[in-house]
């Protein structure tokens, strides 16, 4: 055999090697590729299915917290009771940890006591994801993957949405939660006014009324509307036909938006057509037997229909009124089903227990001593 074939055999030979070396190098490298794109994309997934639970976690408890350790409970079994899975929505989230803050900075407590001023919920969540490629380039099994949040109680002065088209008015517009006190009963919509009674006066305001008003108005207030007042309004603003009062009373869906400092006009309203909305609103709630606030709160089967936000108002002029806050209030009962606001005699106000302050979308009061707040995911 001739020099030059022996050469052509021995190139194709070491040419089959190199072909083989470098398919060899080519599949080591795919199938790092391949494990880094399926286990980054897994753990992708894992992130985002964590995420949304301590989102979701996190803003269930922020909705529970109102300053009292019942309501640090409350908070901590709501996030032991979020729903949402991982592993492709197969396996329990179990291993996660809430804890609470004064701000949304910290710091930090698991259990704090005493719960006051305590508006902020923090939600952290570990899973364990096994890793099926990776492990041939980097030794490793499996990869815990973390995620965070943190929600709470916004300070906020205006609402386009969600109040209703009563109004408080405020005993004291400088004290803590505007003069008012939990689990006291206030007057939400006036009885009807004649100044013709006798003794009728700013100095004897109780005078005024065809009824009495409700029993923990101070003097100050029923002197404050008596003189602002008078029989030209009753603390309703609404709309007045009763398609639109039911749908303003049921669904809070405001005739406009209101903001602290804001000046608004007081209407007659449709006292019939409100009664029946409100007994209506109250029977739609799953406790219609507690009037006392906490008792209510911790009753595990309340869904806030029964409390209501409202403007807290300082009386003013030409049937005005200035809105200094909101506030949440605590519709009565009187069994179930119950009547309680259509079942009183003719010209009768309406009344409301005191719940605490407002928090948009919280079946709860809030934890503030003064203001109106709103639940708002912060990281």
């Amino acid at each position: 055999m001739s020099r030059e074939p022996r050469l052509k055999a021995t190139t194709r030979t070491k040419q089959r090697g190199f072909v083989l070396v470098t398919m060899g190098v080519a599949a080591f490298a795919l199938l790092g590729t391949l494990g880094l794109a399926v286990d980054l994309g897994r753990t992708f997934i894992a992130k985002n299915e964590t995420q949304a639970f301590v989102d979701a976690a996190s803003i269930a408890a922020a909705t529970r917290l109102d300053g009292t350790l019942a309501g640090i409970t409350r908070a901590q079994t709501a996030v032991a009771n979020t729903t949402n899975s991982w592993n492709l929505h197969s396996t329990a989230i179990t291993n996660h940890l809430v804890d609470f803050g004064t701000t949304a900075a910290g710091p930090w407590a698991s259990s704090p006591n005493p719960a006051t001023g305590y508006r902020f919920a923090r939600v952290r969540a570990t899973v364990p994801l096994r890793l099926y490629f990776l492990p041939g380039i980097v030794r490793t099994n499996s990869q815990n993957v973390v995620s965070i949040a943190i929600a709470g109680q916004i300070p906020e002065n205006s609402f386009g949405r969600g109040v209703g088209p009563f109004t408080a008015v405020a005993p004291d517009r400088t004290a803590t939660n505007f003069g008012f006190v939990v689990d006291r009963e206030y007057t939400i919509q006036w009885p009807q006014y004649n100044s013709d009674r006798a003794g009728c006066s700013a100095a004897n305001p109780g005078r005024c009324f065809i009824r009495d008003p409700c029993r923990d108005d101070p003097r100050s207030t029923l002197s404050s509307v008596v003189t602002n007042w008078g029989a030209s309004t009753n603390g309703y603003w609404g709309n007045e036909s009763a398609s639109e009062v039911r749908s303003l009373i049921l669904d809070l869906i405001q005739s406009q938006p209101l903001t602290v400092g804001q000046y608004i006009p007081m209407t007659s309203g449709n006292m019939a057509t409100q009664a029946a909305a409100l007994d209506q609103r109250v029977n739609q709630d799953l406790d219609t037997v507690n009037n006392i606030v906490a008792n209510y709160v911790a009753n595990p089967f309340h869904n806030g229909r029964r409390l209501i936000p409202l403007p807290i108002v300082v009386p003013a002029p030409d049937a005005q009124a200035e809105v200094i806050g909101f506030g949440a209030f605590l519709l009565y009962t009187n069994g179930t089903p119950s009547n309680y606001y259509t079942h009183g005699p003719a010209n009768e106000g309406f009344c409301a227990v005191y719940a605490g302050p407002y928090v948009q979308g919280s079946t709860s009061p809030g934890t503030g001593t003064t203001g109106s707040y709103r639940i708002k995911l912060m990281y």
